[in-house]
């Protein structure tokens, strides 16, 4: 017989993006000759299915959550109505019987330890199970925008079946606490894959760089949270300074470059799209920008110095823990003028940059303490 804790973790979709890819780092640490892992995935879809590590099974759940994650913007008529349905359901704390029901299709188990890999739909789905260890993973700055004001009633009693919630920056902790009123919950930095984000940063890549400007890259989801919008209009200001290659898509596609063609500046910059391996273009530039309004632990700061790039980031939960003006970079107040102040003073200090790129040839994110924090929870020590 098996000796193996039994771990459930849930997660509503796989899209590229900060949560699935911190997820499945944490997957991969995993000690799998200690922890028989189930990763349940509400609405099976996204880029990142692919990067699941080996030795998690993978579950799917019911044509009931194939909603979860979408937006009403992206709705349709083949979707609209089980749409309505769910949130309906939410809406009038109907929805636990439900989930309990779909809970016996999908599971066929008793898990020692179940894990809401994202806070909202994923702790409600949590919180209806009967697994003696629940948690809850929060991974954003409740305080900058609440995915959850539409159901707070709901969230917040599922909340007090939540045996630990887990929050990725002190900042992060500090506004759940304030949200939501929860007293059991703990910071424990998110898990980042050092070999394999440095081994794919020093993968061949076949393109040239401006030797007589400051080459910065951005990667991210074009939505309003991560401040594209901010960083193309100094961008605009700075452009003889500057060269931009912007990674990423999203629903903000065409109001973004519709900005950049109306300052003038779309041929300019260079748009690669999606890519399942930034890390290269990371490394050619020059320094990173994170331009994001609000963030809960971005781990893309944390690659891009292990890919070997200097960041100048907004001030966003979780930054000031990662950088410093040693020689990763600079952390500035959430401003769009202090961007461009900022840029404007970098903007002939090339030379600084690549001493910088030099230092951080040896830098090192250190996990082992990480995993040994969840290790203690899994095991039952959630104080």
């Amino acid at each position: 017989m098996s000796t193996k804790k039994k771990i459930l973790f849930v997660n509503d979709e796989m899209v590229m993006g900060g949560v699935a890819r911190v997820l499945n780092n944490l997957l991969k640490e995993m000690d799998k000759d200690k922890y028989e892992i189930d990763l349940l995935i509400l609405h099976k879809h996204g880029e990142l299915l692919k990067e699941i590590p080996e030795g998690v099974n993978v579950l799917e759940g019911t044509p009931f959550f194939r909603t979860v994650d979408i937006p009403l913007k992206q709705c349709n008529l083949s979707n609209i109505f089980p749409w309505l349905r769910q949130r309906l359901l939410m809406r009038f704390d109907l929805i636990e019987n439900k989930i309990k029901k779909e809970r016996k299709k999908i599971l066929r188990k008793q898990y020692d330890v179940e894990f809401a890999a994202k806070e909202g739909f994923c702790t409600i789905f949590v919180g209806c199970g009967d697994t003696p260890i629940k948690l809850n993973w929060v991974l954003t700055d409740y305080k900058e925008e609440n995915f959850s004001k539409n159901h707070m009633g709901l969230v917040k009693k599922m909340l007090e079946r939540i045996d630990l919630n887990i929050a990725c920056s002190d900042t992060v902790n500090n506004s759940y606490r304030e949200v939501f009123g929860v007293d059991n919950i703990k910071t424990i930095y998110t898990v980042v894959d050092n070999e394999m984000i440095r081994g794919k940063s020093l993968e061949p890549l076949d393109i040239t760089t401006d030797e007589k400007k400051i080459n910065i890259i951005c990667v991210a989801r074009f939505h309003e949270q991560k401040g594209l919008d901010r960083l193309i209009r100094v961008y605009a200001r700075l452009k003889d300074y500057y060269k931009l290659t912007i990674v990423g898509d999203g629903a903000l596609k065409d109001e973004l470059v519709s900005l950049a063609r109306s300052l003038n500046v779309y041929d300019d910059i260079t748009w690669t799209g999606i890519l399942m391996n930034p890390y290269p273009y990371i490394r050619k530039n020059d320094l990173y920008v994170l331009p994001s309004r609000f963030e809960g632990y971005p781990t893309i700061t944390i690659e891009s110095l292990i890919s070997g790039t200097p960041v100048l980031a907004l001030e966003v939960a979780g930054v000031k823990d990662q950088i410093d003006e040693e020689y990763k970079g600079w952390v500035i107040p959430n401003d769009e003028e202090k961007l461009f102040e900022k840029l404007d003073q970098l903007k002939e200090s090339k030379t600084v940059l690549l001493e910088y790129k030099k230092q951080l040839s040896t830098y090192y994110y250190d996990n082992k303490k990480i995993i040994a924090q969840f290790e203690e929870i899994f095991e039952g020590e959630k104080a």
